[in-house]
């Protein structure tokens, strides 16, 4: 799923930050071995968008499904006021809606797939 990641990969070693998590606790929600990646931040929505654009420009994929199975924990996004942490679930759809219309506009013919509530979401426009 691209928006989990797992605590031994590159991608977290260059960027704990990037996982839906409160930066300095001593403790992390772990699903499946993995963590959610916070596509609030514009920088994991173009990193997702950069990595499926190439997968996608490499091989004849027709079809593409996006179950977001993995709940949603530890919903604190670090780059968000602590005042604004609220906001945290509703930016963070807003950010999987731009990954998917980018690829929608680029990648025309492909079907999408995708879940409105996979691992607890509340995604309508899905």
């Amino acid at each position: 799923e691209p928006e989990m990641i797992s605590v031994d990969s590159q991608l977290y070693a260059q960027h704990p930050e990037w996982c839906l998590n409160q930066q300095g606790r001593n403790f992390r929600c772990e699903g499946r071995n993995q963590l959610v990646l916070d596509f609030s931040r514009e920088e994991v929505q173009q990193y997702i968008i950069d990595k499926l654009s190439d997968i996608l420009s490499k091989a004849n994929i027709e079809y593409m499904k996006w179950d977001m199975n993995r709940h949603l924990t530890e919903v604190y996004g670090n780059q968000i006021d602590p005042r604004k942490q609220g906001e945290v679930f509703h930016r963070y759809m807003v950010g999987v809606y731009k990954v998917l219309g980018t690829i929608n506009q680029r990648f025309p013919d492909l079907r999408i797939e995708t879940c409105s509530g996979g691992g607890g979401g509340f995604g309508p426009g899905m």
